[in-house]
């Protein structure tokens, strides 16, 4: 049993989280063990691309994405769970890796991506990083084949 476990969301394919939660809620310590969920924003990670952009404009987008992983949070957590939520900035996998660190994660629970058929064999790139580098274990879910016609 984990006392602490970390799933990344990704928001733009929710989906890919909910193998996770099942994971997170079955091996979860129910007393005093929690979940948390986070999300890494895309688009606005680049100083470069950051500057283009209003402060203003930046913290709309956090408030959005807040709200839409509250709701997923809401929709895929029993409520006798203990749990928490951040968004972040930054590349996926260096976020998840300081996230787990900071909340003394015990476990992370992330589902690989797999869109072609190498990615099928390999390990995605943010997958294969948080393996590498994060200081507690990771289960990393991958989906079913796809039947081929």
């Amino acid at each position: 049993m984990f006392k602490t476990i970390l799933i990344p969301v990704d928001l733009e394919e929710p989906a890919f989280a909910e193998p996770a939660i099942a994971v997170a809620l079955r091996e979860l310590d129910r007393d005093g063990g929690s979940i948390h969920l986070m999300t890494v924003m895309p688009g606005f990670a680049s100083p470069l691309v950051a500057s283009y952009f209003d402060p203003a404009v930046l913290q709309k987008a956090h408030d959005g994405v807040n709200r839409h992983l509250v709701e997923f949070a809401a929709r895929q957590l029993p409520a006798d769970v203990a749990h928490s939520l951040s968004v972040h900035q930054g590349h996926p996998a260096e976020r998840i890796i300081k996230q787990a660190a900071a909340i003394q994660a015990d476990m992370i629970i992330m589902s690989a991506h797999h869109r072609s058929r190498l990615d099928s064999v390999l390990l995605g790139s943010n997958s294969a990083r948080v393996v590498e580098r994060a200081q507690c274990s990771v289960m990393i879910l991958r989906e079913a084949p796809q039947a081929r016609p």
